[in-house]
């Protein structure tokens, strides 16, 4: 069974998510919603993870989403206070930090690394996904990156394609979401 490490910056999926909605699918941006148990399925392609890593910024203590990520998927997400300029960067890190500990973690037993994002910045200050993918990869890792098309860095989609799968969002759009009091999610 392949080892598989399974990470999630919810914040851009949700962003660019509403974006697509609004200036693709002409649909309603503040009614666009991820239906999870769906979008897992697409990402996860049937394998069980080993490790999974859902960062985003502290909800509402009443926000339904991550209780149902706990309750219903038994998904525990890495969640940071909210704060202004900078907020992103701290989520990127704290995804990477956790992929660097679980690459040495199963280093003698490496797998495939799942993530989606579409952030690409910081290759030339080594910084950033890319830069991190190209060392993980070089340590006999696997890459699937799942990504709206029109926010995804040109050169992560690019490694992602060249050492292992790129998985667009849009192709899926119907699966992975719905609109509130709106379109209805399709099967997968």
């Amino acid at each position: 069974m392949t080892r598989t490490c399974f990470y999630v910056d919810n914040s851009n999926i949700f962003v660019e998510g509403q974006r697509y909605a609004a200036a693709t699918a002409g649909e309603e941006r503040s009614g666009f919603r991820i239906y999870f148990p769906n979008f897992v399925k697409l990402c996860l392609g049937g394998s069980a993870p080993d490790e999974v890593i859902w960062a985003g910024s502290i909800p509402p203590p009443d926000d339904s989403v991550w209780k149902y990520l706990r309750e219903e998927m038994a998904i525990n997400p890495q969640l940071l206070e909210r704060s202004g300029a900078g907020e992103q960067e701290t989520v990127d890190h704290r995804i990477q930090l956790c992929m660097y500990r679980h690459v040495r973690k199963y280093k003698d037993d490496p797998g495939i690394l799942i993530l989606a994002t579409g952030d690409g910045k910081g290759y030339e200050n080594e910084e950033g996904f890319l830069y991190d993918c190209e060392g993980f990869i070089s340590q006999g890792w696997k890459l699937r990156l799942i990504s709206w098309e029109h926010s995804c860095h040109r050169r992560l989609r690019q490694f992602a394609e060249d050492h292992g799968e790129f998985v667009s969002l849009d192709k899926h759009y119907n699966q992975i979401s719905f609109i509130k009091d709106g379109r209805v999610v399709q099967p997968i």
